[in-house]
């Protein structure tokens, strides 16, 4: 659960109980936990108590409602977080206990919004149970269905293998760059051409003294579109391309290798398809229950009243309020810089 604070718990209060926190049960007690018991404690036994307010087991269990179940225990292992858990319920229900006194909770709109506090809360538990119908179900022959359905989806993109000199427009005209591109293409075409020597002579790659010419594998996709579709067409070990024309500047590309997309063993995956089919399940069921509910036949929307409650606004006044407040704002500002400016040819006093 996402939230399981008391009524009218505020932010303020979990601040102001984690900077003075309780006192212990007598001024010898040790800060560090005392052993579990070997039994659980009932529900009713007592953590902290002043007064009319009380805080006992039962009130930790509603806590830890808002967490997870499977964190919960860890969350109980620790001192520390049960001693906040304690600290932050007395502090709010203290709040609490002090807003009825002062007669707060008798707004006839303040105890509609506990109502709705508490129908939000009611809310989540329902839908977290229409979660677990799709928790309990067995997906593993369904994940294979749809691995065997759509292998493409589990296929890894191919990978190339290229080496590249780039020309870039620095310092350079467009057409400059072009005919330098050509000159270093026709350079390494040349049969004893070593292409990574050019590479380390022309490049204006700013990663050249990392990878040296020398990209290594990626995916198409890694590459600008151009140089992407011209890979494409490479296939033979040593066959040169470009120059291209990008953005950037001109490349010129050596391929090396192609190593085509592996189809990802289905154990690999298994896990991911059962946790996406999973979480589609619980959507699905989650938006037909609100389709549901919206599309009842017993519901009945009061329209005219809803648009009544909305506050009526002429926009073409609030526009002209806007311009008026900001025709000040300027005229402000333009007045201080000329005070400003004029200030500093007064001599110092």
């Amino acid at each position: 659960m996402k939230r399981l604070l008391p009524l009218v718990a505020a932010a303020a209060l979990g601040a102001a109980a984690s900077a003075a926190p309780l006192p212990p049960e007598t001024p010898t007690a040790a800060s560090a936990p005392a052993a579990h018991p070997a039994t659980p404690l009932p529900p009713d036994t007592p953590l902290v108590t002043d007064g009319p307010v009380k805080v006992d087991i039962r009130d930790l269990d509603a806590y830890m409602l808002r967490m997870p179940e499977d964190v919960r225990g860890t969350v109980r292992m620790s001192y520390d977080r049960v001693a906040a858990m304690v600290d932050s319920v007395f502090v709010t229900r203290s709040a609490a206990f002090k807003a009825r006194e002062a007669g707060l909770d008798k707004d006839p709109d303040v105890q509609r919004r506990l109502q709705q506090v508490q129908e939000g809360f009611l809310a989540e538990l329902y839908l977290n149970e229409l979660r677990k119908e799709a928790d309990k179900a067995d997906l593993t022959q369904r994940a294979r269905e749809l691995y065997e359905a759509d292998p493409a989806k589990f296929t890894s993109p191919e990978q190339v293998k290229v080496q590249q000199i780039l020309v870039s427009l620095w310092g350079r005209t467009r057409d400059m760059a072009r005919e330098r591109a050509g000159e270093v293409a026709r350079e390494a075409a040349e049969p004893k051409a070593d292409f990574l020597q050019l590479a380390a002579k022309y490049t204006d790659d700013p990663d050249k003294e990392q990878n040296g010419g020398d990209l290594g594998y990626y995916p198409p996709a890694h590459f600008p579109g151009p140089v992407a579709e011209a890979i494409a067409k490479l296939g033979t070990k040593g066959q040169i391309a470009g120059p291209i024309e990008t953005p950037r500047g001109f490349y010129i590309v050596r391929f090396v290798d192609r190593k085509p997309g592996q189809l990802a063993k289905f154990e690999a995956v298994r896990k991911q398809i059962v946790a996406d089919e999973r979480a589609r399940l619980e959507k699905e069921r989650l938006t037909r229950f609100v389709n549901e509910v919206r599309g009842s036949k017993t519901v009945v929307l009061y329209q005219k009243n809803v648009d009544a409650y909305v506050i009526p606004v002429d926009m073409a006044k609030l526009q002209e309020e806007k311009t008026k407040i900001l025709e000040e704002m300027q005229k402000k500002a333009l007045e201080e810089k000329k005070e400003h400016a004029s200030g500093k040819g007064q001599p110092a006093k």
